[in-house]
């Protein structure tokens, strides 16, 4: 199941980067060789954004690249490792599951109010909708990163000596 959603995210970030790059560029060229601009680009190139932001996250959460302070961990014993390693877990998914519930509360008020976007006359709650989706999956992205790193500490580490030639 990860592999199919692990390859929506990267697809769904090319093609809305691409789609993305496209209009940037056909709306300077336009606005260049004529007085006309694409009104409505703006506006979407933002709220595109917002999704390969978001889905951007979850990508990195799922490669374990996103910020992080290895310096003090890598020295740490092993226990105190699990135990952190728990913590920000922990952390992670409750930071994540409150963007999800208070998304979901502002797509909620954005469909009650029938707010739409000022050039498009889209309705918000299609672009707002980026925020529980995509934090519902880092939610799941901050378990899978967990319980991967809890089985790296849980495999014993075999002890080097740099004095000995291991050829």
């Amino acid at each position: 199941m990860f592999k199919l959603l692990d390859r929506i995210e990267e697809w769904t970030c090319v093609a809305m980067l691409f789609f993305m790059a496209i209009l940037a560029f056909a709306n300077v060229i336009v606005r260049y060789l004529t007085t006309f601009s694409f009104s409505f680009s703006e506006e979407l190139l933002v709220n595109l954004f917002v999704w390969i932001t978001m889905l951007g996250a979850s990508i990195a959460t799922r490669k374990g690249s996103l910020l992080g302070v290895t310096y003090l961990f890598d020295r740490m014993p092993s226990w105190f490792k699990k135990f952190s390693t728990v913590v920000i877990v922990l952390c992670g998914i409750t930071l994540f599951g409150l963007l999800t519930m208070h998304g979901i509360d502002m797509v909620k008020s954005e469909y009650r109010s029938g707010m739409t976007t000022y050039s498009m006359a889209l309705p918000m709650w299609i672009f707002g909708m980026a925020v529980p989706v995509c934090a519902l999956i880092l939610v799941l992205r901050t378990i899978q990163r967990g319980v991967q790193e809890w089985k790296g500490l849980s495999i014993p580490q075999a002890k080097t000596c740099p004095e000995v030639d291991h050829k």
